[in-house]
């Protein structure tokens, strides 16, 4: 036993001998992984030695991000704030893309700063003018770039990624819950919408709102689908930009061999935690008070709309958030299914009760944007399409190639929600307030 206790002995300092004498020769990977089983953690650092004190800064940052984070209330703060950004950052967008256009048909110009440019690109259709293209509805432009952003925050499910590519992994924003839970929720959810999706669909099917066209059955199964395979696609291209970011930024979660730089604390950093939810907050204020004033001294109905949507879709967006709870449940995305059932369900009936009340033209002032609003926020920030498209391509991904769940999940979702949207909005622009709207549709057709 002597003997051998000798040999192993000899071995073990031959080969330390030899790692030793091949130093110049090994690479930077090798050098640390020999530093780091001696226990040398200065090695895997690029920081000087002299900077204890940056390191004890640096975990203090932490430990008071990390609890700042697990504040529930601070959630709620980044969920209600940032779904203010994304229902505003919808409907500029539909302007853009074809709102105008529409609104310039039917006499109701928005004579703002967006004017000039927005009502020359005519791309996207409502389905009530005479204008063919109801197939790209509104909210596909939106609901394109809100699959997108929530691909980019959102990363492949299968490997741990930083949440936010654009910064450095050991950022403190990194580790700031709520800040991702108001960027991935609040903002990709509430700049997307699945309930006025369906709406204008079941608008387009119905064709009672349309005395021009009439039932367009076609061009709405069209719009389904052209709808989802464009999240899908947008949601796999923010993916993609996500790695590019990543391979620049942080490209060491992509080569194990690669060392951690750590970040050098600055002294803004220390300050992050209220830093950050107080500028989105100002930032908040002032778009909701540029709406009021565009309200109130411009005397412009679409920002009364605007700014009451804004002070109501944080109620959707929470709603939502608390829903996603229930994901998971019967092997399905079961809280997000609830919350744009229920969003399809109140923008359905919102939808048709603007449509009886558009006929009282006294009462456009208050009554049909304070409805349209409700429509444009609470509903259309509980229901989500990213999040839609987020789960049908990570349920692909997880299951086999040609699996059925996702396809159950995605279509059987547009199904049933067509369904009952038809249900209930049907009734109410025929036989609501004893057939009014039957005869202001007879008096517009020639």
């Amino acid at each position: 036993m002597s003997v051998n206790n000798k040999v192993s002995t000899a071995t073990k300092l031959d080969d330390v001998g030899m790692r030793r004498r091949g130093d110049n020769n090994a690479g930077a990977s090798s050098l640390l992984q020999d530093d780091k089983e001696k226990g040398d953690e200065e090695s895997t650092r690029f920081i000087p030695d002299d900077n204890e004190d940056d390191d004890e800064d640096e975990q203090e940052l932490n430990s008071i991000v990390k609890k700042c984070t697990n504040w529930n209330a601070l959630h709620v703060l980044y969920l209600s704030l940032f779904s203010v950004i994304g229902v505003s950052v919808r409907v500029f967008v539909g302007r853009f893309f074809g709102g105008d256009c529409e609104s310039n048909f039917q006499g109701h110009t928005i004579n703002d700063w967006m004017w000039p440019l927005s009502h020359k690109i005519c791309i996207t259709a409502d389905g009530q003018t005479e204008q063919y293209g109801g197939a790209l509805f509104i909210d596909l432009p939106a609901n394109m770039l809100g699959s997108l952003l929530m691909g980019y925050f959102t990363g492949h499910y299968h490997m741990e990624l930083p949440a936010l590519p654009c910064m450095h992994h050991d950022h403190p924003l990194q580790s700031d819950e709520g800040l991702h839970a108001g960027l991935k929720t609040a903002l990709c959810g509430s700049f997307t919408t699945f309930s006025s999706w369906n709406s204008q669909m079941v608008l387009m099917m119905d064709g009672t709102a349309n005395p021009y066209l009439g039932s367009q059955v076609l061009a709405a199964l069209f719009g389904y689908i052209i709808g989802l395979q464009a999240a899908v696609t947008s949601f796999r291209v923010g993916r993609s930009l996500a790695a590019c970011t990543h391979v620049k930024r942080n490209p060491h979660v992509f080569d194990s061999a690669m060392s951690k730089m750590s970040l050098i604390p600055r002294w803004h950093h220390r300050h992050l935690s209220w830093i950050t939810p107080v500028a989105v907050c100002i930032l908040i204020a002032l778009i909701i008070c540029l709406y009021i004033a565009g309200d109130l001294y411009w005397g412009i109905a679409f920002y009364r709309q605007l700014w009451i949507a804004c002070l109501s879709c944080p109620l959707g967006t929470i709603l939502r958030w608390k829903l996603s709870t229930l994901n998971g449940r019967l092997g399905y995305p079961t809280g997000t299914f609830m919350a744009n059932f229920i969003a399809s369900i109140l923008s359905a009936g919102l939808t048709a009760w603007s449509i009886i009340e558009s006929i009282d033209k006294g009462a456009q002032r208050w009554e049909i944007p304070a409805i349209k609003a409700v429509s444009l926020g609470v509903a259309g920030s509980l229901s989500t399409v990213s999040t839609f498209a987020k789960e049908c391509v990570e349920m692909t991904e997880k299951d086999s190639l040609y699996s059925k769940k996702q396809f159950y999940y995605s279509h059987g979702t547009m199904l049933i929600c067509c369904f009952v949207g038809l249900a209930i909005y049907s009734p109410i622009v025929r036989y609501g307030e004893g057939g009014q709207y039957r005869a202001y549709e007879e008096s517009l057709s020639p």
